[in-house]
This record gives structure tokens, C-alpha cells and sequence, in this order.
């Protein structure tokens, strides 16, 4: 039996127990060890600083110190906080048992530099604490790599909702261009055969009728187009599922007679002149076709009573060029009763399919639209 043991057990000459110093100082270290390795998730460091203090109050009071304890305090360290932390903790618990146990053994009881026990003791000890860490260190690293592709899959998620966002913004973009085209061609050619009707209803009842004729299968035409755009926005369904019109694709060069029919109906003196094959692709064909639809209507809305109105379109290797002249009276130019929409659209269909678009007055009177279009061929 130790002398400490004894001391634990041997009464006191007044008849009173001695108190328990080693085993009570070595039982506490073990309990608050325990303890502090309960939040060792959250608080390392001070699991491993109560580790430490209790290996060295054990180490003095009762020469013996416990691995166990530490070695679990520096594998919190590596793998809760930093490889950087876990190893000065490591540094720390191997300089407790390979430099201040000797140094306590020898100046405290006596022990000699070379003495067996100190120097398996700490060997042991040493071995018992590197394997923590090298465990801490891969766990740690095996976290980390996790914890890294989660980032990473978390980053991916939210760049693809990012783009998924800016695709939708852009297509509601597309769409409010394409809503501003049909609204604003339809309206003004609406308003101007209204009033032609007007004049001619006392003159001449026919052409009145054919005027109105014009008007309500415009009137009709532009609901249809307002029904498919608002169906791609998502806030209109059609009740008829087999309703093929929500279906129509957007219209394209082979309908430029029709559109170039409703503007003459207006009393519109415009030209179709075409050279060329046009170019194939429906997206490329869609911008030339709302290019004209918009430049005819602001023709429509802003020139001076025009005589001759020009839609010149040719289609060559090299791509395809646009021009839409009036020869509208010279003046100041009218008041805008838009937004300023239209060329700017005019502007982004053109830089869409890598070309160029230019508008501006005439000398002498008029107005000139010129579009290159030099990708227009086969350019989805």
C-alpha cells in the first residue's frame, strides 16, 4: 500500500480522519475533465485548459498524471477549432508529461534524471497524446473536406438560383418589348383607322365599314398576341387546352406582307422592297420583324404627312441589312407620347444578333432607320 493510501485511511492523533489529499486532488481532476469535455464542441479551449490544470495538480500533489484526459482535450482542439491550435495544445500537454512531471518528480520526491519509471512514463505518454492528435488531424481534415463541399454545393445552388433569376428577368424583359411592339403598332394603327372611319362615315359608308372591319380584326389579332405573351408570364392559361394559338410562334419574316397590309390600311403609303434569302434562323427573323413593326409605327405616330415610305431589306453572305425611310414634312420633331422604348428596343434586338442599328432625322425632311444585322444567317 502507498504512503499516500495509508495517508488516506490513518486517523489523526486528535482522533480525526486525515482528509483524502491524492485520491480527493486525482478524483476532482477526473470529474472536472469529464465535465469540461461535455462542451468540448463548443468551448476546446477550456476543456483543454481544465485538462491542464488538472494533469498538473495531479502531477504535484500525487505524482502520477493522467493522458487520457489531455489526449481527448488536444483531439477536441484539432478538430473543433484549428490544425494550428491542436498542435500548441499537443506542445503543451507533451511539455507537462516529458518536462514538468520529471522536473516535479526530481526536485519534489528525489527522483533521479535517469530513473526508469519517469522515462516509460513519459514515453507512454507521449505515444498516448500523438495518437490523439493524429487521430484529431484526420477527422479535422476529413470535416473540413466536408464541411468544404457543402460550401461548395451550397455556392452552386445559389449561383443557379442567380441564374435562374437573371434568365427569368430576361425573358420578362423579352416579353415586356414584345408587349410594348403589339400595343404600341396595334393602338396606332387602331387610332388612325378610328379616325378615318370618322371622316368617312357621312362620305362614304363603305369604306367606314371596311375601316371598322380593319379595326376589330386588328382589335382581335392584338388580343391574341396579348394572350399568348401574358400565358409565357405565367399569369394567364387558356381555358381550351387544345387551343393551338397560345401556341403560335412569334411571327417572322413571312408575315411582313400582312403587317406592311395593316399599315396601308391606316393610310400608310409604305414600300416593301426585299432582296436576298432572308436569313433562316426564327430568332434573327423576329427581330427584323419587330424592327420594322416598331420603326412603321413610329412612322405612323410621328411623321408629317409622309407620300413615300420605304422598308428596304437585304440578306447577303455577309448578313442582313435593314432600312425604313419616310419622306415626312421637315419641322421640329413631335412630341413622344411613349416612353422612348421603341428605339432603345430597335437598339437591342440589333446588338442581340451582333449588329448595329441607327436612326435619326433626314435632311430635308423625314426620318431614317438603318439595322446590320451582319450574324443575322443562322444566328439562334
Amino acid at each position: 500500500m502507498t504512503a499516500s493510501t495509508w495517508a488516506l485511511i490513518t486517523p489523526l492523533s486528535s482522533g480525526e480522519w486525515e482528509p483524502a489529499g491524492p485520491l480527493v486532488v486525482s478524483a476532482a481532476g477526473v470529474l472536472l475533465t469529464a465535465g469540461a469535455l461535455l462542451v468540448r464542441r463548443s468551448r476546446a479551449w477550456l476543456t483543454f485548459a481544465v485538462a491542464t490544470g488538472a494533469a498538473l495538480a495531479t502531477t504535484v500533489v500525487d505524482d502520477a498524471i493522467d493522458p487520457l484526459g489531455l489526449a481527448l482535450a488536444v483531439y477536441a482542439l484539432f478538430v473543433y477549432r484549428s490544425t494550428r491550435d491542436g498542435w500548441a495544445g499537443f506542445a503543451t500537454a507533451v511539455g507537462i508529461g516529458v518536462v514538468i512531471r520529471p522536473v516535479v518528480s526530481i526536485v519534489v520526491r528525489g527522483e533521479t534524471l535517469s530513473s526508469f519509471s519517469l522515462t516509460v512514463a513519459g514515453l507512454l505518454y507521449t505515444v498516448v497524446v500523438l495518437i490523439a492528435a493524429l487521430v484529431g488531424v484526420s477527422v479535422a481534415g476529413r470535416r473540413r473536406y466536408v464541411q468544404t463541399l457543402v460550401d461548395r454545393a451550397n455556392q452552386l445552388a445559389h449561383e443557379r438560383d442567380q441564374q435562374a433569376r437573371i434568365a427569368t428577368l430576361a425573358e420578362r424583359a423579352r416579353i415586356i418589348r414584345e408587349m410594348h411592339d403589339v400595343l404600341s403598332h396595334s393602338l396606332s394603327v387602331m387610332v388612325s383607322l378610328a379616325d378615318g372611319a370618322g371622316a368617312l362615315a357621312q362620305k362614304d359608308p363603305v369604306r367606314c365599314r371596311d375601316a371598322v372591319r380593319e379595326i376589330g380584326g386588328l382589335g382581335r389579332q392584338s388580343l391574341s398576341e396579348m394572350r399568348r405573351l401574358l400565358g409565357a408570364l405565367g399569369e394567364e392559361e387558356s381555358a381550351d387546352r387544345d387551343d393551338r394559338q397560345s401556341l403560335r410562334p412569334s411571327p417572322g419574316l413571312d408575315e411582313l406582307d400582312g403587317l406592311i397590309t395593316t399599315f396601308r390600311a391606316a393610310r400608310l403609303p409604305v414600300r416593301l422592297h426585299v432582296e436576298g434569302t432572308p436569313p433562316s434562323s426564327p430568332g434573327a427573323q423576329n427581330a427584323l420583324y419587330r424592327i420594322i413593326q416598331e420603326s412603321l409605327t413610329n412612322v405612323l405616330r410621328y411623321s408629317r404627312n409622309p407620300r413615300s415610305v420605304t422598308v428596304s431589306m437585304n440578306s447577303g453572305a455577309e448578313g442582313t441589312s435593314v432600312t425604313i425611310t419616310d419622306d415626312g414634312a421637315a419641322g421640329p420633331p413631335a412630341d413622344s407620347v411613349g416612353l422612348g422604348r421603341g428605339i432603345i428596343g430597335i437598339r437591342e434586338r440589333a446588338i442581340l444578333y451582333g449588329g448595329t442599328a441607327t436612326a435619326g432625322p433626314v435632311p430635308g425632311g423625314g426620318w431614317r432607320v438603318h439595322v446590320e444585322m451582319p450574324q443575322a444567317k443562322g444566328n439562334e
